[in-house]
């Protein structure tokens, strides 16, 4: 067990940690979440073609891909205070330069660059809650991402929209930098600092940085739960940047109306994720699994085919009850793996394929949006997770390490 791991277990949860922790994620996915809406937003503005709006959403990914598995490492010699800090101020002043230039090409290079910088903030706070998670139990699983979305999809959408009327788009942007500093006040309460002098401090290795990828080759659960997550984030990052466009474009929904679809997901997502642990534990997660990618395949069906404004709105609900169901399970499973192997080694692989999974959400409505219409990409997304439901249930293996007793071990099992 690594230092970050043996401190995280080793003491007791406390008032001022789970405050601070639950404030830190509220904050961190706010600026995230304002910074996404209000990129598509400025995209729209500077009359972006959908090749350049595909790629804006891809380059929110791009970074991550390269970055995640580096980054883990780098959390275990420095500890996630440094990193996350770190991330923070880097973050911070990027989106203060975004202003700069009113240019697409230029809000493209500038996303970019902030995706090489978030993994220090998603790896730090991964490592930190999944080390946790045998000690709050199933039915806290989702208050960690629940309180992320609280900020990323509940408060964004509405205080996107109050600050591009009150501050403009270059305000707007001053104000996501601000976000991002505000984060380091709680910092110090959740994540863990490591202290080593330069002699003793392991050399930096590339197989320590590969080593997590390692375990997708030993663990066949661990590919699947990566297979589920890549396609939710394929699934969430698509509707969270494209359907304010598509909203826009194609519905002629004012800026404030469109926005709101995406608060419609948050609040069933969030709230999904606050309340629903339990009830996954109590009908087994395989059923778990099956319901939440049921809701989200036909949530994306609808988007796809219908011409129909008030389709718009259940579909978003079904879409955000589905995602919230699928990341508790999702999480759960992936503490199941650490604590069967290495969190730290789950913490970067986690950090990673969703991150994959938005990029080649972008990447899809950059190369086909144009060509087959962006509502209409919907479909095949939905496509997908029928054809994973499917898998899942003919997967004995996976239905197994599912179990109800399996998954005890988590909240029962000894420390290693």
């Amino acid at each position: 067990m690594n230092p970050i791991e043996s401190n995280v277990v080793s003491t007791p949860l406390t008032a001022k940690f789970m405050g601070s922790f639950v404030l830190l994620t509220i904050i961190a996915g706010l600026g995230v979440g304002v910074a996404r809406i209000l990129i598509s937003l400025y995209a729209v503005q500077l009359e972006a073609t959908e090749l350049q709006l595909g790629l804006i959403a891809a380059a929110q990914s791009v970074g991550i891909l390269f970055m995640a598995l580096p980054i883990g490492v780098l959390v275990q010699r420095l500890g996630s205070l440094k990193v996350f800090s770190l991330g923070s101020v880097m973050g911070a002043a990027l989106y203060a330069l975004t202003p700069l230039q009113e240019s697409a090409w230029y809000l493209l290079i500038v996303t970019a660059l902030v995706s090489f910088v978030l993994p220090m903030r998603f790896v730090s706070i991964n490592t930190v809650f999944l080390s946790n998670l045998k000690r709050l139990g199933p039915a806290k699983a989702g208050w960690f991402r629940g309180s992320h979305m609280m900020g990323f999809f509940l408060i964004a959408p509405a205080l996107t929209v109050l600050l591009i009327q009150h501050f403009g788009y270059g305000g707007s942007f001053y104000w996501v930098a601000f976000l991002f500093l505000g984060t380091l006040i709680f910092a110090p309460f959740c994540f863990q600092q490591i202290h080593q002098t330069a002699a003793n401090a392991p050399s930096f290795q590339w197989r320590d940085v590969v080593a997590p990828l390692a375990l997708l080759k030993t663990h066949a659960a661990l590919r699947m739960v990566c297979a589920l997550e890549f396609l939710s984030s394929v699934a969430n990052n698509y509707f969270g940047f494209f359907i304010v466009v598509i909203a826009i474009q194609s519905f002629s929904l004012s800026e404030s109306v469109a926005v709101m679809l995406l608060t419609t997901q948050g609040i069933v997502f969030v709230g999904s994720l606050f309340t629903l642990g339990g009830l996954a534990e109590l009908i087994g997660y395989a059923k778990f699994y099956w319901i939440g990618l049921s809701l989200i395949s036909s949530a994306l069906l609808i988007l796809a085919i219908t011409p129909i404004t008030f389709w718009m709105w259940p579909a978003s609900l079904m879409l955000g009850l589905g995602l919230g169901m699928l990341h508790i399970a999702n999480f759960m499973s992936f503490a199941k793996v650490g604590e069967q192997t290495a969190m730290a080694k789950i913490s970067p692989i986690l950090a990673l394929v969703g991150p994959a999974g938005g990029l080649f959400g972008g990447f899809l409505g950059a190369a086909f949006g144009a060509s087959l219409g962006l509502q209409n990409l919907f479909f095949p997304i939905g496509l997908a997770f029928i054809g994973l439901i499917l898998v899942i249930s003919r997967d004995q293996a996976f239905i197994s390490f599912l179990k109800p007793d399996d998954s005890q071990h988590i909240v029962e099992g000894q420390e290693s």
